[in-house]
């Protein structure tokens, strides 16, 4: 296993400290200082066009992004941020949702919910719940196929995606499903005190994701509440059965991969058709840094191109 050593070096260059107590307000700057960085000097893709709302959530508003491709498609992807449940926004993933909905092509609506500490669950997921239900009750608005609805995430937001699907499962009553298919990117599954002995936790070898960022944003996010509770832990859920297709990408080093992929094999024993992608070069976090690492477009394009066939697969 060899980390790209254009990825190494930006890590090595700007390492991550966490630095305990936590001022949040001064951490979401510095992480929306990073934008730049991760944006190099390459031009936004170009969409047909973008276009922001705000819907009715159960705490108050949830603030989507709409993205439409220059392309004809079918297909609507639901897409939640990550940034440990506590940080990120709609314009720290704008130049990603740009390039899926571009390259898959897709309408694209990208959701993000009200943060921890200030927020902790399940203000997350009922906000992100909440944007999936106004995507479905509106695709046909969107331009998309009822068929063709795809909810996805990275990181938290990989979390918030596949809480979602289970959530929708059961508010369907028995009903198809009305999710197509799940982008899960190294998503993390199982926030019960349990996790932290799993291999890929205790290695700690990610040098995007220790263990302290790790356990405060999870500490951060499930509050006083049961972490066996499927909505914060999914792969704790007794019943994965009736669940959409899903691609679940994890990353060698990464503290959260044994959980993604005993998550995908839950799913695959449920029988739901699940496949999992393995990156060892690659960094939790990767997908947002395709512009300014090649290796990281690379990997990038080969999910989508994975998740293209899956879609379109009868």
């Amino acid at each position: 296993m060899t980390l790209d050593p254009v990825l190494l070096r930006l890590f090595e260059s700007a390492p991550l400290e966490v630095k305990l107590p936590i001022d949040w307000p001064a951490l979401r700057g510095s992480a929306a200082a990073m934008l730049p960085l991760i944006l190099g000097t390459a031009p936004p893709i170009d969409v047909a066009s973008v276009e922001a709302r705000e819907i009715e959530g159960p705490g108050g508003s949830v603030s989507l992004r709409t993205y439409r491709p220059n392309k004809p498609t079918t297909t609507t992807l639901h897409y939640i941020h990550g940034g440990g449940w506590t940080l990120g926004d709609l314009e720290t993933v704008d130049h990603t949702m740009r390039h899926l909905c571009d390259a898959l092509p897709a309408v694209v609506v990208s959701s993000t919910y009200r943060l921890a500490p200030e927020y902790p669950f399940p203000a997350a997921y009922d906000d992100t719940f909440a944007a999936a239900q106004w995507v479905i009750d509106h695709v046909g608005e969107l331009g998309g196929d009822a068929e063709q609805i795809v909810i996805a995430g990275d990181s938290a937001g990989g979390n918030l995606a596949a809480a979602v699907a289970i959530g929708l499962r059961d508010a369907a009553l028995g009903g198809k499903h009305p999710l197509r298919a799940q982008l899960l990117l190294y998503p993390a599954v199982d926030l019960r005190p349990d996790a932290w002995q799993l291999a890929s936790r205790q290695a700690s070898a990610d040098p995007s994701l220790s263990e302290v960022a790790l356990r405060v944003s999870v500490d951060t996010y499930v509050g006083d509440h049961d972490p066996s509770d499927w909505r914060l832990s999914p792969l704790a859920s007794y019943d994965l059965s009736g669940l959409p297709d899903a691609l679940v990408v994890v990353v060698t080093v990464d503290p959260l991969r044994d959980e993604g992929i005993a998550y995908a094999q839950r799913l695959q024993q449920a029988g739901s058709r699940a496949e999992i992608m393995e990156f060892s070069n690659m960094m939790h976090g990767y997908t947002h840094l395709r512009l300014i690492v090649p290796a990281a477009a690379e990997a990038t394009d080969q999910v989508l191109d994975r998740f293209r066939e899956i879609l379109s697969a009868s």
